[in-house]
């Protein structure tokens, strides 16, 4: 279980992450990690079914799109993301982009984060940072509600894939 102060680091989509604030220290109201998305680093478009999550630049500067909106956010600027609404973030400067991340509520994400990026260390994730569609389909069934679900596929369309229930 993630505590606060934990990093951890996916290489191959050039993300760090540290914990600051996990469920059991705000009774599951929220998530919070701060992350060092390094030039070229990225989150490919996916939802969050449950979750409205914040996002908090620090440093650099990064491009986000939401449903077909496109933000290019620096320090001080925040950019807020309704659950259920597709969203992908880019770093396409050639310095580092340094923001904080809230998810509300917390649920279990910082368990997938955890297995996530263990993966991404491991070297067991492709190009986009995703495990093999066996794996995925594991981590869809056991984290069901938490799930990075991909933009533009029918969530119920992956639970079936998956052998989750709809």
């Amino acid at each position: 279980m993630a505590k606060a102060g934990l990093t951890l680091e996916s290489p191959k989509i050039g993300q760090l992450i540290t914990f600051v604030r996990t469920a059991d220290d705000t009774d599951g109201a929220e998530l919070v990690v701060e992350a060092l998305m390094r030039p070229g680093a990225f989150m490919p478009p996916h939802v969050h079914l449950h979750q409205e999550e914040t996002f908090d630049v620090i440093d650099g500067v990064g491009t986000f799109r939401i449903g077909r909106r496109k933000i290019v956010a620096g320090p001080g600027d925040d950019v807020v993301v309704p659950a259920g609404e597709a969203h992908r973030f880019r770093n396409r400067s050639d310095a580092d982009v340094r923001l904080r991340a809230t998810l509300r509520p917390a649920l279990r994400t910082e368990d997938l984060f955890e297995r996530l990026f263990r993966l991404g260390a491991e070297g067991r994730v492709n190009r986009l940072g995703a495990p093999s569609p066996l794996m995925t389909a594991g981590l869809i069934r056991e984290f069901r509600e938490e799930f990075f679900y991909l933009a533009g596929v029918p969530v119920a369309l992956q639970r079936l894939l998956a052998g989750a229930r709809p």
